[in-house]
C-alpha cells in the first residue's frame, strides 16, 4: 500500500512554486496540457490498427482533433530527439548529442545547456508531473514532481531504455517521493504481475520451441515492458495524490521502439532477402501490433486520470522501417530509424483546431499530412500553457504545428507573446554527468532475470554502431520552404 503524499512534501512544493513563479512571471489563463510520448510510433503501423478498431483511445483523440507526420532529427537518436521535443532546441543548442557523452557515460540532465518545459513551467509558477522522460536523471528541482529513469552504460549493451532503479539516488523530485514509489516498482516486478503484462505482447510460454536468438529478442523487449508498466503505474499513483494538479503532464513510454527494432522482419517478412522460418513468423508476426495496442491501453489509462478539459498531445520522436534487408543482423535487429523517418503527432482538446489530417488516418483517404517538426512541440505546449515562447527556440512561434493544429483565436492572442530567451540565469551545464556505482548495472541485470521464464543473457545489441543500409521512402514535407528534418535550413553536418 503506497501512502499518500506527506504534508511536508505538499508544503515544500507550495514554497517552491512560489519561489519559481514570483510576481514577475505569471502565466496567462490556460487549460492543463498532457503530453504523452511513444518512442518510434509509426503511422504505417498505427493507421491500419486504428481503422481496425485496435487503438480506440488514439482514434478517439483523432476524431475530435488533428493528426499528421512529425518530422525529426537526422540521425534520429532518442536522447537527442526527446530533448529537442522538451526544449524546442536542436542538439547543438541543448547539448545532448548522443546516448553516451565523450567520457563514455550516459548523458545526464546536468549536461543539458537549455531549459526544458518543466524548468520554464516552474519559472511561471506552474506545476509539472514528468515521468520517464529521456535524460532527466538526476531529477531536477522543479515546481512539481519528476520521476527520472536512468540507463547505465552497461545496461545499454542490451537495451537503451532506462527504468526506475531501487538503489540509485536522485531519481525523483521531491527527493522524499522516491521511498513512496518503491512499492510500485516492487509490485510491477512481481513475477505473476510481469507475466500477465508480458503475455499481452508474446505467448508465454511460447507456442513453439525458441532458439537462443529469439529468446534474446524477447528478453530484451521484456525490459521495456517492465519499464513502461512502472511509468504508467507511477503516473496513475501521482494523478490520485492530494496536492498533485499538474498544469503540464509529460510521460514517456518506449516499448513500441524496442519491439519495432527486434520484430519488424516477422511483421513484414517479404521485405527481407533472407529466409525467415515460417514458425517464427507465425509466433511473432503480431508482436509490433500488440505493442501498439498496449501503447493505446497506456494512453487510455493516462487520459482517464487527466482533467476532462486538458489539451492532449501524443507524439513520437521518429518513425520506423524495415532495415538490414540483405542478411540477418548479428543480434537479430530488423527495424531502424537513424535516417530520420517522420514520427506521429496527434492533438485534441478545447484549444486544438479539429479536422487536420484525420481522413487519411481514420478512413484511408489520401496521404497522411505533414503536421510539423519535433522542434515545434515545446513552443506549442508553452502557448497552450499561457507562457511566452523563446525567440531562440528553433520554431519560436510553434511553426507548422501551431499553424495547422492550434485554434486561430489562440494563435492570434499569442502572436508576439515571446521573450528573447528562457535560458537567462540557467545553471551552467556540466561537462560530464555524475557517475553511478557498478551495483546499479548489477541491479539492472537482476531485474531482467526476474522477468521470468526465459533465463537467458540478453546479450549485446549495440545499436549505435550499426547504421542503416537503406533509406525508407517517405513523403517530403509539403511546405516548400521547409526541408525534411530541417525546418529552417539549419541542418548541421552529421
Amino acid at each position: 500500500m503506497v501512502r499518500s503524499l506527506g504534508s511536508s512534501l505538499v508544503v515544500g512544493l507550495a514554497v517552491l512554486l512560489s519561489a519559481c513563479g514570483g510576481d514577475e512571471k505569471t502565466a496567462r489563463d490556460h487549460r492543463p496540457v498532457v503530453l504523452v510520448g511513444f518512442d518510434g510510433m509509426e503511422w504505417r503501423v498505427a493507421a491500419p490498427l486504428i481503422r481496425a478498431g485496435r487503438m480506440p483511445h488514439l482514434k478517439a483523440l483523432i476524431e475530435r482533433g488533428s493528426a499528421g507526420y512529425l518530422y525529426t532529427e537526422k540521425p534520429a537518436l532518442s536522447p537527442v530527439c526527446w530533448t529537442s521535443i522538451a526544449t524546442g532546441m536542436r542538439k547543438g543548442e541543448h547539448g545532448i548529442e548522443n546516448f553516451l557523452d565523450p567520457t563514455g557515460n550516459p548523458y545526464t540532465s546536468s549536461q543539458r545547456r537549455t531549459k526544458a518545459l518543466w524548468n520554464i513551467a516552474s519559472d511561471y509558477g506552474l506545476q509539472t508531473l514528468c515521468v520517464g522522460w529521456w535524460v532527466t536523471w538526476p531529477a531536477e528541482e522543479i515546481a512539481g514532481f519528476m520521476v527520472a529513469p536512468y540507463s547505465t552504460a552497461g545496461q545499454n549493451a542490451f537495451n537503451w531504455k532506462g527504468s526506475v532503479r531501487k538503489d540509485l539516488p536522485d531519481q525523483t523530485w521531491p527527493r522524499a517521493l522516491f521511498d513512496e514509489l518503491v512499492p510500485i516498482v516492487e509490485d510491477v516486478r512481481a513475477s505473476d504481475r510481469l507475466k500477465t503484462v508480458a503475455s499481452s505482447y508474446f505467448a508465454i510460454p511460447a507456442s513453439i520451441p525458441l532458439g537462443d536468438a529469439e529468446k534474446k529478442l524477447v528478453a530484451q523487449t521484456l525490459w521495456s515492458v517492465e519499464a513502461d508498466e512502472i511509468y504508467l503505474r507511477v503516473v496513475q499513483a501521482m494523478q490520485r495524490r492530494e496536492g498533485v494538479k499538474p498544469d503540464l503532464t509529460m510521460a514517456y513510454f518506449g516499448c513500441t521502439d524496442v519491439v519495432s527494432h527486434r520484430f519488424w522482419r516477422y511483421m513484414e517478412p517479404g521485405a527481407f532477402k533472407y529466409a525467415i522460418p515460417a514458425e517464427h513468423v507465425a509466433e511473432f508476426k503480431d508482436a509490433i501490433a500488440k505493442s501498439y495496442e498496449q501503447a493505446d491501453r497506456i494512453l487510455g489509462e493516462v487520459l482517464a486520470g487527466a482533467p476532462a478539459d486538458a489539451n492532449v498531445i501524443v507524439c513520437s520522436d521518429h518513425g520506423f522501417h524495415a532495415e538490414f534487408l540483405d542478411q540477418p543482423h548479428p543480434e537479430g535487429l530488423s527495424g531502424h530509424h537513424l535516417d530520420g523517418p517522420p514520427g506521429i503527432v496527434v492533438m485534441a482538446g478545447p484549444d486544438v483546431a479539429p479536422g487536420f489530417g484525420k481522413d487519411a488516418i481514420l478512413e484511408g483517404r489520401g496521404s497522411i499530412e505533414d503536421a510539423g517538426f519535433i522542434y515545434d512541440v515545446a513552443p506549442v505546449v508553452l502557448t497552450l500553457l499561457g507562457v511566452p515562447t523563446g525567440r531562440d527556440m528553433q520554431s519560436y512561434d510553434g511553426g507548422p504545428l501551431a499553424k495547422r493544429m492550434l485554434q486561430k483565436a489562440l494563435r492570434e492572442a499569442s502572436r508576439g507573446y515571446n521573450v528573447r530567451s528562457h535560458d537567462e540565469g540557467f545553471r551552467k551545464a556540466a561537462t560530464s554527468g555524475p557517475r553511478v556505482d557498478a551495483s546499479v548495472v548489477e541491479d539492472a541485470n537482476r531485474a531482467l532475470q526476474q522477468l521470468g521464464y526465459l533465463g537467458i543473457d540478453p546479450g549485446d545489441t549495440d545499436e549505435r554502431t550499426r547504421p542503416p543500409t537503406k533509406k525508407p521512402v517517405v513523403d517530403p514535407p509539403k511546405d516548400p520552404a521547409a526541408g525534411q528534418n530541417d525546418p529552417k535550413g539549419k541542418n548541421e553536418k552529421e
